[in-house]
């Protein structure tokens, strides 16, 4: 994927209300493992009416290091449905956080 491509991506998945588009992007550019990806995935997963719908996104974050949002996934762990909190569970062992 080329540099406008990753652009594009990451500018439809900031703003798509369709949940599977957003899905499918968020696997797409987080198999880059491009740094720009990391943030909007993380604002993505603290979006309220994402509550629901998050359990891709946070999939996507065991390609980054998420060091810097323990207290997120520790949250996610404790109070995400299953796939939520289950992906959590997985990157806070992966990455020996905790």
């Amino acid at each position: 994927m080329n540099e406008t491509e990753i652009l594009e991506k990451l500018r439809r998945l900031e703003v798509t209300d369709s949940h599977l588009e957003r899905n499918s992007l968020a696997l797409e550019l987080s198999d880059t493992k491009d740094k720009r990806v990391f943030q909007p995935l993380v604002e993505l997963i603290q979006r309220p009416e994402l509550v629901n719908n998050r359990g891709t996104l946070v999939y996507c974050l065991q390609n980054y290091d998420c060091s810097t949002i323990i207290d997120l996934l520790v949250e996610l762990a404790e109070f995400g449905n299953f796939e939520v909190s289950a992906g959590a569970e997985i990157i806070l062992d992966e990455q020996r956080l905790r």
